[in-house]
């Protein structure tokens, strides 16, 4: 009998506080286990999608050359040229987007009696090489992947707040499995147990090593991959997290946009408009640009609208978004904090700027990504795994020999 009551002494020996801890970690764990599996692995493929479109959809490549790439009004003269004779209809720029010197130039357009499309052209020689209208298959494959992370292919007003629920839950279910997986005392065997895998055991014993030990290895990946989602689906948490980083209350809803001076003598005819800015920006930022994108006004009253990425032009926290009259090509000054330039927030504020690229993996480029992409798949086995030694725990047990007490009693003599 023995054995029987050095078992029951290890159970006595948690505490109230570990043993809640694990209840919760269970229980929380098997009621939310399916929706968190979606959205890591959902949140996995997300990760690469750039990388994805871009050697899926081969017109977005072109040849580097040894010279100056061609100015706006040129590109979008060959494409209104182009569409012209495709058409025969009036064609309304609506954006230009000039990336890395490796990827060809898009110039956004408007069909009024067929809708959108792209132009791709390359930026060194002008000739077309794409006129996509719609999405492509890969797009479509992320449009459906965002819908099942975000909103589990649901309606927003359901599937957003049910998204979001999970998350907290997860969380909770985090901090309680590091707690259960703290052993509660330290020795060389503990340590064997809680760091590594034991391969050579069985497929239950590995099973349960996996879910504790990668688990334990990817937990603060995960929980920031976690925390940064939940921002997108509860304003109170947003807010919370912005005081908390900032010290500061957020600042109210901003529904005014910018407006041009349409008292100005209108002089675009003079000049175009779109090369002065091109060239204003790579002046500005010599080398450092990895994505432009100029907004063509669409009204009268409507300002040119500028974005400047860095980098490789799909990091968004440092960017810069300006707005300039249509007729003086002056900036226009405005309050609004999503356009402070990011080198005058505080440290707080930059951090809360990065939140959208933290939660991506793409802040620091293809090794962050690398790691969103594992704790992403970790964080999807979690709840596959954890159900598993569930039930082998609950329903797998070999059933006991009909003479248990016997041998019991022997082994203890």
């Amino acid at each position: 009998m023995s054995i029987i009551k050095n078992h029951n002494k290890s159970r006595k020996r948690k505490s109230a506080f570990r043993r809640v801890s694990e209840w919760l970690h269970l229980w929380l764990g098997l009621f939310s286990g399916i929706i968190v599996f979606v959205i890591c692995l959902t949140g996995a493929l997300w990760v690469f999608r750039h990388e994805v479109w871009y050697f899926t959809e081969r017109y977005q490549q072109v040849e580097p050359r040894r010279q100056a790439m061609m100015l706006p009004s040129h590109l979008i003269a060959n494409a209104k040229e182009y569409l012209a004779i495709k058409e025969k209809q009036r064609v309304e720029i609506t954006s230009i987007t000039y990336g890395l010197p490796t990827k060809a130039v898009a110039v956004d357009y408007n069909l009024k009696a067929s809708g959108y499309g792209t132009i791709y052209l390359n930026p060194y020689l002008g000739n077309v090489i794409m006129d996509k209208r719609g999405e492509s298959a890969a797009e479509k494959f992320f449009i459906f992947v965002r819908a099942g992370h975000r909103f589990l292919w649901l309606p927003k007003e359901i599937g957003s707040p049910l998204v979001g629920a999970s998350c907290l839950i997860f969380v909770i279910t985090l901090i309680t499995g590091v707690i259960w997986w703290l052993p509660v005392k330290w020795n060389s065997k503990t340590r064997k147990k809680s760091f590594g895998i034991k391969w050579k055991a069985n497929w239950k014993r590995v099973n349960i090593d996996l879910h504790n030990v990668l688990g334990f290895y990817a937990v603060i990946f995960v929980l920031v991959l976690t925390v940064t989602g939940i921002i997108f689906t509860f304003k109170w948490f947003e807010n919370g997290i912005y005081k908390i980083l900032t010290w500061k209350n957020p600042a109210a809803a901003e529904i005014t946009q910018p407006l041009s001076d349409t008292t100005l003598l209108k002089s675009a005819n003079r000049f175009h408009p779109e090369d002065i800015l091109w060239k204003r920006m790579n002046s500005t930022y010599n080398g450092k640009i990895g994505r432009l994108v100029i907004d063509f006004p669409a009204k009268a009253e409507d300002p040119y609208q500028v974005i400047v990425l860095f980098g490789d032009g799909t990091i968004i926290y440092n960017k810069v978004l300006a707005y300039y009259d249509q007729y003086s090509l002056q900036q226009i000054k405005t309050n609004k904090e999503r356009l402070k330039p990011y080198a005058h927030l505080s440290t707080g504020e930059k951090v809360f700027r990065m939140n959208f690229d933290i939660h991506t993996g793409q802040i620091l480029g293809l090794p962050t990504k690398i790691i969103a992409f594992f704790a992403c798949i970790i964080g999807a086995s979690l709840p596959v795994t954890g159900f598993i030694i569930w039930y082998n725990r609950k329903w797998g047990k070999r059933k006991r020999p009909k003479n248990v007490n016997n041998l019991v009693s022997w082994s203890a003599e």
